[in-house]
């Protein structure tokens, strides 16, 4: 299930490979948090993806029922990215984990 190898990669810092419908990212997970209504969210800072135009933000919200599937990439992280917000607004129902 992605929901463990999501909270266990920010925990250890390791970047995933994240399979949703439209592509394949590489991200660097750093909030796991659920909104108001419920919905488990991910907030990762974005490597590569499908739609990551060059001058996009990285930051990207993922919704944990869209991921097909999620595996550590290898590699770790060491730092929270410029611009990561420990108490994410999106999480207002709630943090699980983060960085």
């Amino acid at each position: 299930m992605a929901f463990y190898t999501i909270k266990e990669a920010i925990r250890s810092g390791h970047r995933l490979k994240l399979s949703l419908a439209e592509g394949e990212y590489l991200v660097e997970p750093h909030v796991l948090g659920r909104n108001r209504s419920g919905k488990t969210l991910l907030r990762a800072f974005q490597l590569h993806g499908p739609d990551r135009p060059k001058k996009a933000t990285p930051w990207k919200v993922f919704d944990l029922d869209s991921i097909q599937h999620a595996v550590e990439a290898g590699e770790r992280f060491r730092d929270p990215r410029p611009g990561y917000k420990p108490n994410d607004p999106t999480m207002n129902g709630g943090i699980i984990e983060r960085v």
